[in-house]
């Protein structure tokens, strides 16, 4: 499993405490918070024109904000100007902090998604004039243009900005683990994270295999519902939490991860595929990524024949392989399996297929 942001820490060590191998592998750095002249501007904008309601989509946002204008010594004019307008909280994580920095909040959002404020917003009455909403990460446009579209002046107050760390080897690591299958999940903060892994692959040639992994067999987990629409305009499958913790996030991930497993009865044994170990009568065995991709692709079909034209279309590989390549991937998992290598049958002229019960 891999977590791309350093923000996501404490996802991770819930993940190791449920068992998995975590990879940290940062793909963007943050800006501090009192170094981005844009969140700067914001905020003398908001402190000398005040807003009528702050949507706080964050608790780590929400953070940012007010260290950041403790460093510009702007700290007690924001906060004057946030006492005196409407906020609203988009989750339990973000009103937790609310009240354990000084505010109270007038509405809670249950799924974490930005449309469900804007609908309050424009149920109000009578309807806001001015809004601000804090930004982890690019907001839908469709809610935004939605509140302007209702004579709503919406102000965005970038509380995260990324920059690229030096060199693009976490990128091509990353990218080469998602498509070959090497890691089960991936857990991103941002949608600019994402953003840039997807245009990175594509510019590779690559990108096709990488959104093909993402939407099959690499599990996608984000941090808000915002960061999530990413992938779900791509057809990605994604969990979030709704709530914003790290709790509902990890327990997202491992339900996802559990609901994948593969289990079947073959000569009086309980094999269990998870990832890219097999678990046989309790006992583990680890795969390579290659072996492992075919033995999950035989699994989600225990029983039946898969050809090897179809094996070569599920499992990554040169174009150049071919069905010698399939050939060699299978071999290999028989030899990885070791004891239970017959498992894996062939139907000459057919293909290859689990010998269940």
């Amino acid at each position: 499993m891999v977590v791309t942001d350093s923000g996501l820490h404490h996802v991770a060590a819930l993940l190791r405490q449920h068992g998995a191998v975590v990879v940290d592998l940062p793909l963007l750095r943050t800006v501090p918070g009192y170094r981005d002249a844009r969140l700067r501007i914001a905020t003398r904008r908001l402190i000398q024109a005040p807003v009528d309601q702050v949507v706080a989509t964050t608790a780590a946002g929400w953070a940012r904000w007010l260290s950041a204008a403790a460093a510009w010594g702007l700290a007690e004019p924001l906060r004057s100007r946030l006492r005196s307008a409407s906020i609203l909280s988009m989750n339990e994580s973000v009103s937790a902090l609310l009240v354990e920095t000084g505010f109270t909040h007038d509405w809670v959002a249950s799924t974490g998604d930005l449309g469900e404020a804007v609908t309050w917003l424009l149920g109000r009455d009578p309807v806001s004039r001015r809004v601000a909403v804090t930004a982890d990460d690019a907001l839908p446009t469709r809610s935004i243009d939605s509140l302007r579209t209702h004579g709503i002046e919406v102000m965005v107050v970038p509380t995260r900005r990324s920059a690229r760390p030096v060199g693009l080897a976490p990128l091509n690591r990353l990218a080469q683990m998602v498509i070959q299958r090497e890691v089960h999940a991936v857990t991103f903060a941002t949608a600019a994270g994402a953003s840039a892994l997807v245009d990175f692959t594509t510019r590779a040639g690559r990108g096709s295999l990488l959104l093909r992994a993402l939407a099959t067999d690499v599990a996608v987990a984000t941090a808000h519902a915002e960061s999530a629409s990413f992938f779900r305009s791509r057809d990605i499958p994604v969990s979030w939490a709704a709530d914003g913790s790290p709790e509902e996030l990890a327990g997202h991930l491992v339900e996802v991860l559990v609901a994948r497993r593969r289990q079947f009865r073959a000569r009086g044994h309980r094999f269990t595929v998870q990832g890219s170990a097999v678990l046989v009568n309790g006992t583990t065995i680890r795969l390579g990524s290659r072996p492992a991709t075919v033995m999950r692709s035989l699994a989600d079909h225990p029983g039946h024949t898969l050809s090897r034209s179809t094996i070569e279309r599920l499992v990554p590989m040169s174009h150049r392989a071919g069905h010698f390549g399939v050939d060699q991937a299978v071999w290999r998992l028989r030899a990885e399996l070791g004891d239970y290598g017959w498992l894996v049958a062939t139907e000459i002229g057919r293909g290859y297929r689990l010998v269940v019960d």
